[in-house]
């Protein structure tokens, strides 16, 4: 088996987990808070560093604390504004998950300021139509704004974007620095404690019957994880991104069948337009992230 169709199946398996993590999400919407709920999809993050129990011996070799702390900060708003997202009622999976991609967009402008590192023009036309596309998705709930039909978690999903694409920029900043396996476990311990304080003043005691579905969660959001590594240990991101992009239609049958969603004209056109946008960037960068080394 070739190294692409390992990097292919691995990228498989990391998206099929974060769904169905997100759909788990959204089903124990109605019954927990959605802090709760980010804490024990961060707790995936503590599984992965202790299978990885070789990123610990890396640790003395750590640099550049403030990027670790700033890496941490965005990641854990990137996270609890997501599950915010995914489990409010107003906004289709489909459109959370397609409107995620605007994170590949956003991260172009801001390597320029916070990196210094430059894009080709043909790069940023390819983001600047796909940020529009992510205005056409969204159109509807931002008239709403200011009106009693006004929801925040499209203001949450807005915040996940930029967070998760400032937690990318911040990556790139401690690769300069630090093994791949530092930022890895440093990261997943500071995002679940920086969870763990508001998630701890919202907790409810889940019902016996759902705590199953909250070890879910945070397993799959481990095997997510894992997948991921494992996946760029093969491929550069470049060329597992149109794989990827099965999550979209996923969620589409995943939100229709189990929850009865059907994502307006406007979602799927925005969609289909921050898709491509998101594809055409990452084929164009074409990065080569360093290798992430993991216990076997």
């Amino acid at each position: 088996m070739g190294h692409a169709t390992k990097g292919a199946l691995w990228t498989l398996a990391s998206a099929f987990s974060f769904m169905a993590a997100n759909l788990l999400i959204k089903h124990l919407s109605a019954k927990l808070p959605a802090l709760e709920m980010a804490l024990f999809r961060s707790a995936g993050g503590l599984i992965l560093v202790v299978v990885a129990w070789r990123a610990f011996l890396h640790l003395r070799q750590l640099q550049d604390p403030q990027g670790h702390l700033i890496r941490a900060a965005v990641g854990a708003v990137s996270l609890m504004a997501l599950v915010h997202a995914y489990s409010s009622p107003a906004l289709p999976v489909a459109l959370v998950t397609a409107f995620m991609y605007t994170r590949v967009l956003l991260v172009i402008p801001m390597q320029r300021v916070f990196l210094g590192e430059r894009a080709g023009r043909r790069v940023w036309i390819a983001a600047g139509i796909g940020i529009v596309g992510a205005l056409v998705a969204l159109w509807p709930r931002l008239m709403a704004i200011g009106t009693p039909h006004w929801d925040w978690a499209v203001a949450s999903l807005v915040i996940a974007a930029f967070a998760g694409a400032g937690s990318q920029i911040a990556m790139r900043r401690l690769a300069r620095t630090n093994p791949a396996s530092v930022v890895v476990a440093v990261a997943a311990i500071l995002v679940s404690a920086i969870v763990a304080v508001p998630a701890s003043s919202v907790m409810v005691e889940p019902p016996a019957d759902d705590l199953p579905w909250l070890a879910g969660i945070a397993v799959l959001s481990a095997c997510a994880q894992w997948s991921t590594v494992r996946s760029y240990k093969h491929a550069s991101p470049a060329v597992l991104m149109p794989i990827t992009l099965i999550d979209v239609p996923v969620a589409l049958s995943a939100g229709y069948l189990l929850f009865g969603e059907m994502p307006g004209v406007n979602a799927v056109v925005g969609a289909v337009i921050i898709i491509a946008a998101a594809a055409y960037v990452t084929s164009m960068t074409d990065a080569r992230p360093r290798r992430i080394r993991v216990a076997a």
